[in-house]
């Protein structure tokens, strides 16, 4: 029972922060792609592009080693609390520094990076692309949409993510695990694609879908109202 509430515990203070960096880099990479697109830049790419870039940024500064702990805290398997290894945050991060050096925060770096960027891209384009189908779909395409299109459109570009992203997400969670055998990322996608098939990538993809469809929905939905509420008080 201790393992599932530290497990929750890491959860919850790890994602405040990264979904406040997804929608930052959303609203500071974005833009700056816009520029681009059609001369630079194909169109219709500025969203996936600052996805990549978001991603990139979530896996180094803070991602992969929040995951690393947590991964670490729910696979210790210990008969009682006695026995158990690793205690918080803070001590589960002390004592990985100290018996594997600092760089094992960053085990699965190259595989978080992987996720993260893939998953924005994945996240953020189809987010964008539907949105613009409903503004298409209206009769003011100027008109702003309302917060259910918002919501389905976010509920819908995470179930894509679900889907999409869950290899890299598989790669990283074995190669996080204490009793990981794996040489390199590389070597953990041969092992898994030769011993177990391809569809081993996709273990857990219904229960990720569950877990972020509808946490899509509502972030997309709080971002769009945040969004035009503070260019509301810019424009005054």
């Amino acid at each position: 029972m201790s393992q599932i509430a530290n497990g929750c515990y890491k959860d919850t203070v790890s994602v405040g922060p990264r979904i406040s960096l997804q929608y930052m880099g959303l609203a500071f990479y974005k833009p700056i792609f816009e520029k681009l697109e059609g001369t630079v830049l194909p169109s219709h790419s500025s969203a996936g592009l600052a996805g990549i870039c978001t991603g990139i940024t979530q896996a180094v500064t803070l991602v992969t080693p929040l995951e690393m702990i947590k991964v670490r805290q729910q696979t210790e398997i210990v008969q009682n609390q006695k026995q158990r290894k690793y205690h918080g945050l803070i001590n589960t991060a002390s004592i990985i520094v100290r018996q594997e050096g600092f760089t094992a925060l960053y085990s699965g770096l190259l595989a978080t990076v992987a996720r993260q960027s893939w998953g924005l891209l994945v996240k953020f384009t189809a987010y964008i692309e539907l949105k613009a189908m409903f503004q298409k779909a209206s009769s003011d395409p100027n008109a702003s949409l309302q917060s259910w299109q918002h919501m389905f459109s976010g509920g819908m570009a995470n179930v894509l993510v679900g889907v999409l992203n869950s290899p890299p997400d598989v790669v990283k969670t074995r190669l996080q695990d204490s009793g990981s055998s794996y040489k390199n990322t590389w070597d953990c996608v041969k092992s898994m694609a030769k011993q177990e098939g391809i569809t081993s990538f996709f273990r857990g993809s219904w229960l990720r879908i569950i877990r972020i469809a509808p946490g899509g929905a509502i972030q997309f939905a709080m971002y769009e109202q945040l969004l035009t509420l503070l260019n509301n008080v810019n424009s005054q």
